[in-house]
């Protein structure tokens, strides 16, 4: 299920690339915003499992029109409390976001857009984190991200869920999961 799901993220980008491999229209943008990081665990000696808020600042190119491609690269802080073996646990995590999604203009105007975005993120931590005394969290990990966005002349707002698909930490069955939300503008 797990390959099944990554290869048919990876399978919608490299479509979307190939649609709009044609397209002469490109937009890039600057996006800031606040997430909320939501580890999941496998491991059920994690109590207290509590997300915080971080912050994300973004770049972004827009290629195509009704569908199109954007790729980013972003870097956030994000943050997580949670207890183990009655001791108390708070995470910081500094990433390298790469979002490569496809999207659809849902509703296309001149001044307004509601568009709709699917695809992979690929994630690099700056800084290796501790979960234990003998295990780190991976540097590298791989979600899928969803979201939504809105266009009003050039202001953006965006709105996104990422969910891991590979673990970040096997000694605790950690995977990301982050909701946030970005308000940018496009040049």
């Amino acid at each position: 299920m797990k390959t099944t799901l990554k290869t048919a993220l990876l399978g919608l980008t490299l479509l979307g690339l190939g649609t709009v491999a044609n397209a002469q229209e490109v937009t890039y943008g600057i996006q800031v915003g606040s997430n909320y990081h939501m580890t999941s665990f496998g491991n059920h000696s994690i109590k207290d499992n509590n997300g915080k808020v971080g912050f994300s600042v973004a770049g972004f190119a827009r290629i195509g029109n009704q569908l199109f491609f954007q790729p980013g690269v972003g870097a956030s802080l994000l943050r997580k409390n949670y207890t183990l073996d009655k001791s108390e646990k708070t995470l910081k995590f500094y990433q390298i976001n790469l979002p490569l999604q496809v999207g659809y203009k849902l509703i296309d105007q001149e001044d307004f857009n509601l568009r709709a975005m699917l695809g992979p993120q690929l994630n690099y931590d700056l800084k290796t984190v501790k979960s234990t005394g003998t295990t780190d969290y991976k540097k590298f990990s791989f979600d899928g991200r969803v979201g939504l966005g809105i266009d009003i002349s050039r202001l953006t707002v965006d709105a996104y869920y990422t969910h891991g698909l590979s673990s970040v930490d096997k000694t605790l069955d950690a995977k990301n999961r982050t909701v946030g939300i970005m308000v940018g503008y496009k040049f």
